[in-house]
């Protein structure tokens, strides 16, 4: 994307009513999140036959598994008869899903195997009530899925995002834990709060002291964003920033990477999923690990206090739209463009 530097000059923001109404939410429900790839999880919890992963999509709540023959599959997690749940734990393993309400079970393919102590209903063909599919696709060790079940290849949606880690260890780092943030924002005033580094001299004291936050700079391209900010002598936060339209964060550091999910769940609520991988998961690397682990968390609590105020400002009624600033913002402007875009295209 190339963004006009005039339009830039005199770009106003979203509306206020953009990050509280409950009508544009369900909008951007359908309309990005039910049409975009989304990332589900990793490969290396999806190894033997059984083994699955669940994931919430902006309320369609879906589970990747893998199949008697090692493929992957992914379905809606809703039973067919009253829409009861199949998995309930973010992770686990099963040898067929068995719904948790009413006992319906279905072969890991998705097939509807028995509608337990059903009766005799009329006109009743279990061929016609297998579990609803998403797409499922992965990329060096992520897994993603797609409501849409005629969206594009992963590739083709992403692989601009993708030749940006073509020299990264993406794949070659070691799996170490997850930190779940809730947050009371619309996930909007989060992403536009990742989106550029004008905050970082007020919100982030230490992370001020790790980069230039002069110099941070955000280049767009198409639908994701790359920043970066030279690194101060002895700073342990250097690195690239990679994010992909709506809500993925990669954030790559010389010895890990932090994978990082906005992930809505409610028109004023957001759950941001943080993934740590680290090219040295040993004793001797613990302590610098666990500095990153700090400074990450740190920030994200930084993060949340001045997107929690901004969220009941927006939503107070003395604010509809504000200014963004040229030098800073050309991140914030590209995002909200795209969301006005996705919108457009859901009436």
């Amino acid at each position: 994307m190339t963004i006009d530097a005039e339009a830039l000059r005199s770009a106003t923001t979203l509306p206020a009513a953009a990050y509280h109404d409950p009508s544009i939410y369900e909008r951007e429900r359908h309309a990005i999140f039910a049409a975009e790839w989304q990332l589900a999880g990793y490969r290396v919890h999806l190894r033997e036959p059984g083994e699955y992963i669940a994931h919430d999509v902006a309320g369609w709540r879906v589970f990747v598994i893998v199949a008697a023959d090692g493929r992957l599959r992914g379905f809606h997690n809703v039973c067919r008869h009253r829409a009861g749940p199949l998995v309930t734990d973010p992770a686990g393993r099963c040898a067929n899903l068995v719904c948790q309400y009413h006992g319906w079970s279905y072969d890991l393919d998705g097939a509807l195997l028995a509608a337990r102590d059903f009766g005799d209903a009329a006109d009743f063909d279990p061929a016609d009530f297998g579990l609803l599919p998403v797409r499922v696709e992965e990329w060096r060790g992520f897994v993603f899925v797609n409501l849409d079940l005629d969206a594009a290849p992963l590739e083709a949606e992403l692989g601009p995002l993708f030749a940006e880690c073509t020299d990264l260890p993406v794949d070659g780092l070691t799996y170490s834990h997850r930190v779940l943030h809730d947050l009371d924002v619309n996930w909007k005033t989060y992403t536009d709060n990742y989106s550029e580094g004008y905050h970082i001299p007020l919100v982030h004291p230490e992370l001020n002291r790790e980069v230039v936050a002069k110099q941070y700079e955000v280049h767009v391209h198409d639908h994701y964003c790359a920043h970066t900010a030279p690194a101060r002598d002895g700073a342990i936060y250097a690195g690239k920033w990679l994010w992909r339209y709506p809500n993925l964060a990669l954030n790559l550091y010389p010895d890990g990477m932090t994978v990082e999910r906005f992930v809505p769940t409610g028109v004023r609520s957001t759950q941001i999923v943080y993934d740590y991988f680290f090219a040295d998961g040993s004793e001797a690397a613990a302590v610098a690990n666990a500095d990153k682990v700090r400074i990450s968390g740190d920030v994200i609590d930084e993060d949340r206090r001045i997107c929690e105020q901004v969220q009941r400002n927006l939503e107070s009624g003395v604010y509809d739209t504000g200014r963004l600033s040229p030098r800073h913002e050309n991140g914030v402007y590209a995002f909200q463009q795209w969301v006005r875009e996705s919108l457009a295209r859901c009436p």
